[in-house]
């Protein structure tokens, strides 16, 4: 297989922090000390959602001078510090938020994920265990843990939260796509198939679910099958390097078809 297009493949089980958001407890955001805080807090959320993490951040330290230590502020600051790639910091902001508020399953999503970033693999486990549990249907703290399953060697651990995930979210394409790549991992390619054709009959122009059914009817040697998708994948593709790398795929594999005649 071309080197480049298995690169492509490579594209799931890569869980990262989604949007900043009010952490859950309760279902509503934790009160702060008083209402300038709040605003301040919820007009971080804006802005971070935006993509305007560095205001966010300084509203988020506004907030946190204005209430000293709101769980809302820490939470969000916190999640941000995460999004930014400053791990340590993310993690002493969500531990305060945790003493705060013991209940506080976003926080220890949060930080479950930054423990996996610092490859502290048990306390990650840990923390999004918590999480888990105070809220069987925390979708990012499932598919994190897939993943850190997925990371220690525990392929059908990692099956198991990604099912739970679908069966949550049927057109939930990030836990398609990681089990289809973890299936096809381990060689169930026909279940790897069924996932991936869900993806598409909801994404009809997924590329990558179009390159990675290619790449799994080549293991199962039906060439036929596999210039299908990497062709349906060439039409669409934009990339110039990408395309290269296809017509290098394709034309090997036309190659194989013919020796096959």
């Amino acid at each position: 297989m071309n080197k480049n297009i298995a690169l492509l493949l490579a594209v799931f089980l890569v869980a990262t922090a989604t949007a900043i958001a009010a952490p859950p407890s309760g279902g509503n955001l934790p009160e702060a000390s008083d209402n300038q805080s709040a605003d301040l807090i919820s007009r971080g959320i804006t802005k971070a959602n935006s993509g305007d993490l560095d205001e966010a951040m300084d509203l988020f330290n506004q907030a946190l001078s204005a209430s000293g230590n709101s769980v809302a502020a820490l939470f969000n600051r916190g999640k941000g510090f995460l999004l930014q790639g400053r791990v340590e910091k993310a993690v002493g902001d969500l531990d305060k938020a945790i003493k705060l508020d013991a209940h506080l399953e976003g926080a220890y999503m949060a930080r479950g994920m930054a423990h996996r970033l610092r490859g502290d693999f048990t306390k990650a486990f840990k923390d999004l265990n918590k999480a888990i549990s105070l809220n069987s249907a925390n979708t990012e703290a499932l598919i994190n843990r897939a993943a850190l399953f997925f990371d220690t060697g525990e392929p059908e651990n990692a099956l198991q939260d990604l099912s739970r995930l679908i069966e949550l979210n049927p057109r939930m394409m990030t836990a398609l796509g990681n089990r289809a790549y973890i299936l096809e991992q381990l060689g169930r390619y026909d279940e790897a198939i069924k996932d991936l054709s869900d993806i598409l009959a909801q994404e009809p122009n997924n590329i990558m679910a179009m390159k990675h059914m290619g790449f799994i009817y080549r293991q199962k040697r039906e060439p036929a099958q596999a210039l299908k998708w990497y062709r349906m994948a060439l039409k669409i593709e934009e990339d110039e390097s990408n395309k290269n790398s296809l017509n290098a795929e394709i034309n090997d594999l036309e190659r194989i078809a013919k020796q096959g005649r």
